[in-house]
């Protein structure tokens, strides 16, 4: 299928691109710094950290990636956000967000370095750039899909034409023209999706008329019984049984995602204090009470209006990412303009969170900490840069691999976190909250909960399961090792734990 835009549609992508494009460059003109490229100069306002917040978390994989798996297993898609994110994200403001801004880090990483050693540190470094290359690939195949279906675009012109366009105002505008351009992305994307739902449920007679059709429909490997449950028992036929997605879900993904994931957390740490910080969290917290509706019910809308060409999830001939592009179509005129403007806004937020995070990981972590440790200032500016476009490049070149590998782009990214998430739990939760984990407890912790993730997932267990296991035995390992090996002394993890507060400076310097 390939849609022919109208003008007026072709002009309002055309009006976002600009803007965007605009306010990039023109805030790029204050990045004087490193600190201004990571962190935005700690100067953000909290409205616009905590939009930025939303669309780094929800882009252009979770339009396309969400729609396929609501067409798939209906409302159960939602508890990514109800289990995984509200509750998550409040902890992380009232608890980890504040400590890790005390301790003036710039990176997850970092503080788990400060906090355990310098082993720590570099493994989730180089496992953070890994996974980062990996989401951008993920993003990257959603935005070719999209533009595939609809405009007839080959794949690699897609990948490339995006690649270009984010590269170039992520690298000169560093985090304050990523999280002002968030802003209006997280507008136009808000808008688009609520249009795509409000238009197919007035095509299906409204949600009971939705309930109706979909409970009429017999399509081989889709079991519609469950499609309106939040919960799915456990002898369901489907990957999100509730005792899942409470423990691998609520308990695990959703927590590390939100206290862990530097895309994210970076965003906290350009605000202009913490109360600003909280608040952004706090802001995402509401946005995120809307979100999941407006990007699952896109699924419920495709397989209630379009089962027929769509076909079975488990046929041959079954298109990964075609259940939007197909419920797009449904729009009038004028519409269709802005739902692809929201939907290049969903492209943009996600990578240039990503890649952003990327490249202030590798500078803060590995660059400064093993290549050149003396490097001034205006280097690691330069470094930054460059490191941008050379994720850019991977991301690129990677998105070939999870076409060709995954059966859909969330499936990808689902997987990609699991291998790491529960490690990464386990070492900032001990890590905040006793004195008594010992560097070679962080050590023992991350080599078994990644491990047990790898081989799991090599037996092809649920990606829920995976990240809960992984976290049992990194948890575990962390507690045993950690009883008959040293901790590091109160003096030396003072900021770093959560019932040792740092000194005030007065009290620091008297004690000297």
């Amino acid at each position: 299928m390939q849609l022919q835009l109208h003008p007026i549609d072709m002009c309002m992508v055309a009006a976002y691109l600009v803007i965007v494009i605009l306010v990039g460059a023109w805030l790029s003109r204050g990045v004087k710094t490193s600190r201004d490229l990571f962190l935005g100069g700690r100067s953000l306002p909290w409205w616009a950290v905590g939009t930025s917040l939303v669309v780094s978390d929800i882009g252009a994989k979770d339009m396309v990636g969400l729609a396929d798996e609501g067409y798939r297993y209906g409302l159960v898609l939602t508890n990514f956000d109800f289990i995984g994110c509200i509750l998550p994200v409040l902890v992380a403001a009232f608890v980890v967000m504040p400590y890790l801004w005390m301790a003036g880090v710039y990176t997850i990483p970092e503080y788990l370095g400060r906090r355990y050693n310098q082993g720590v540190r570099t493994m989730f470094a180089l496992i953070w750039g890994l996974f980062m290359v990996g989401t951008l690939a993920v993003i990257f195949v959603s935005a070719a899909t999209m533009f595939e279906h609809l405009l007839g675009w080959n794949f690699w012109v897609s990948v490339l034409t995006t690649a270009v366009l984010v590269g170039a105002y992520t690298a000169f505008g560093g985090l304050k023209a990523v999280v002002y351009t968030d802003f209006i992305s997280c507008i136009v994307l808000s808008i688009g999706a609520g249009l795509i739902c409000l238009v197919g449920l007035w095509e299906v007679g409204g949600w009971s008329g939705l309930q109706e059709r979909i409970a009429a429909i017999s399509l081989e490997g889709v079991d519609t019984s469950n499609h309106f449950n939040l919960l799915h028992p456990m002898n369901a036929d489907s990957p999100y049984p509730w005792h899942a997605v409470l423990l691998g879900l609520g308990f695990v993904l959703g927590p590390a995602y939100w206290m862990g994931n530097q895309a994210i957390v970076q965003r906290s740490f350009g605000a202009r204090s913490q109360n600003e910080a909280r608040a952004a969290y706090v802001l995402c917290a509401v946005i995120k009470l809307v979100f999941p509706l407006l990007l699952v019910i896109p699924g419920l809308l495709g397989l209630a209006l379009f089962h027929e060409e769509l076909g079975s999830p488990t046929a041959k001939s079954w298109q990964s990412g075609g259940v939007l592009p197909m419920v797009v179509q449904l729009l009038p005129r004028g519409l269709l303009g802005i739902v692809l403007g929201a939907f290049m806004a969903g492209v943009m937020s996600n990578l240039d969170s990503y890649v952003n995070a990327a490249s202030t990981l590798w500078v803060c972590d590995i660059y400064t900490q093993f290549i050149r440790p003396r490097a001034d200032d205006r280097e690691c500016l330069k470094v930054g840069r460059i490191l941008i476009i050379a994720f850019m490049v991977l991301g690129a070149v990677g998105s070939y691999f999870v076409r060709e590998n995954f059966d859909s782009v969330y499936q990808a990214f689902q997987t990609f976190m699991s291998l790491f998430q529960g490690a990464l739990l386990a070492l900032l939760l001990l890590g905040m909250l006793t004195k008594r984990a010992t560097p070679a407890g962080g050590v023992a912790g991350m080599v078994a909960g990644i491990g047990v993730a790898l081989v799991l997932n090599r037996y092809e267990v649920l990606f829920l399961w995976v990240a809960w296991w992984s976290f049992v035995a990194a948890f575990i390992s962390i507690i045993v090792v950690s009883c008959f090996t040293k901790p590091h002394d109160d003096q030396r993890l003072r900021g770093l734990v959560y019932w040792l507060p740092a000194l005030e400076p007065d009290a620091a310097e008297q004690k000297s």
